[in-house]
């Protein structure tokens, strides 16, 4: 119960569970989200996918066991066909969403029975929000919950949810105070402040007119806002273009796509790239070590996005991979150090 409360699950549409590293312990959360949402006995049922693949008995990397994903009958599922072979439970399938991904296309189920099931979601961020829009053909009122996936976090965002659960762990760093400043970090990419109405309105205006468009910069020469417009496959791999866009008088730089330290550290070489506002789509579309947003703010280029995103908590996951032990009283002490958030000590893995 005080997951829920904490989380405000009880109000949600929708939510997304983020980690820190790998094995940071986003599935331990979500088996307590749910295990907590069958407790307080909620009408609203449950509807789960996943960023690429999840609740599998075993890492894929490194081999070692991981906590599978145990639902109740009534979740609502959009996994992949072959991960439908591998859960233990009965699925009615309501619907094919024609959405196709490794493991076969994204399949709308019901659990029909309790039990361990895997979830193999969709890849893009257009793709989960179709999924969104099928699951609300058969339960409006359900709470959508994407379980994220390693190096994806891009995707939890991308204007499907505003509302995130950060969940990280000894597994990132086994000193509380590395740990402390890598979830203040996350913290403030992910909380980055919403653009003003009028940088909104003349981007959003521009996205209308290019929606393949990357890169939009707002210069202004002669007392007249200039628009330029790149289209790229990604950002990745073409620093250099999208240098070539900042010249005097830049006043507005967005980037759509995954913000590297290599796209950046391209930008600061250009002596114009300062005093500017430099947005993204929103803060899971950063991914950035501090010491490039200092240079960032250095320069005095401020950071903002579309669709601003709402850390409701940070879960601590006091186990790690290794079985190796975690001072998790020391760890969450450094984390409300940090931030106002609430931390929650997730406790044993649910299995």
């Amino acid at each position: 119960m005080e997951l829920l409360e904490l989380a405000g699950l009880k109000n949600l549409q929708t939510l997304a569970i983020v980690g820190t590293s790998k094995n940071a312990g986003k599935t331990t959360c979500l088996n307590h989200i749910i295990a907590a949402w069958r407790d307080a006995g909620i009408a609203r049922p449950l509807a789960l996918t996943s960023i690429g693949r999840d609740g599998e008995d075993e890492d894929v990397v490194s081999g070692r066991a991981k906590p599978r994903i145990y639902v109740y009958a009534g979740t609502l599922l959009a996994t992949a066909e072959n991960a439908m072979q591998r859960s233990d439970v009965l699925l009615d399938v309501l619907a094919l969403s024609g959405v196709r991904t490794a493991f076969g296309e994204i399949v709308i189920c019901r659990a029909i029975s309790d039990g361990y099931i895997e979830l193999a979601g969709p890849s893009s961020a257009s793709d989960l929000t179709q999924i969104d829009q099928l699951l609300r053909q058969i339960a409006p009122d359900c709470l959508y919950i994407i379980d994220g996936a390693l190096s994806r976090r891009s995707q939890a965002g991308g204007g499907i949810t505003q509302n995130i659960i950060l969940v990280t762990s000894g597994e990132t760093s086994a000193i509380p105070s590395e740990l402390a400043e890598h979830v203040a970090h996350t913290l403030e990419l992910l909380s980055l402040p919403e653009l003003n109405p009028q940088q909104r309105d003349m981007l959003n205006d521009a996205i209308s007119q290019s929606p393949d468009a990357r890169v939009i910069s707002l210069a202004s020469k002669n007392g007249q806002t200039q628009i330029q417009k790149l289209k790229l496959p990604t950002l990745l791999g073409h620093s250099f273009e999208i240098a070539a866009l900042i010249s005097e008088g830049i006043q507005h730089l967005f980037l759509r796509g995954a913000i590297t330290d290599e796209v950046i550290n391209e930008l600061l070489k250009d002596k114009h790239f300062r005093y500017l506002t430099l947005s993204v789509e929103d803060g899971t579309r950063l991914f950035i070590n501090s010491r490039t947003l200092k240079r960032l703010k250095s320069r005095k280029i401020n950071c903002a996005v579309l669709q601003p995103l709402q850390v409701n908590l940070i879960c601590f996951n006091p186990s790690r991979s290794d079985g190796a032990p975690v001072d998790s009283v020391a760890m969450q002490t450094a984390l409300r150090q940090v931030t106002n958030i609430p931390v929650l000590d997730l406790g044993t893995a649910l299995v």
